[in-house]
């Protein structure tokens, strides 16, 4: 408990000293333009969210998926290719005894 005791009184002590130090001028960084510029027009939302896609539209998942799963049974082809039975029993059994 000690040792959660000092972190936590600096944090107090740190979010203190920020609390009470002057905020910094940001009105000053601003040029004569900028103050004279008029304020963006406020347009309504709805027209922009008339152009956005359906939420419950597919986003190409079935192609996702389709491709997941040809990728799928060529890893399953490729293994039954390069490596033998003999070998993968061989293979898994210095994992099962590695795994230990």
């Amino acid at each position: 408990m000690p040792r959660l005791a000092l972190p936590f009184a600096m944090s107090v002590v740190l979010a203190v000293m920020v609390g009470c130090s002057d905020q910094p001028g940001l009105d000053l960084r601003l040029s004569d333009q900028t103050r004279a510029a008029e304020y963006p027009t406020l347009v309504p939302l709805s027209p922009l969210l008339a152009n956005m896609p359906d939420a419950n539209e597919d986003f190409g998942t079935g192609a996702l998926a389709a491709r997941a799963s040809a990728l799928r049974a060529r890893a399953a082809r490729l293994r039954r290719i390069i490596v033998d039975p003999t070998t993968r029993a061989r293979m898994q059994g210095a994992l099962a005894r590695h795994a230990q």
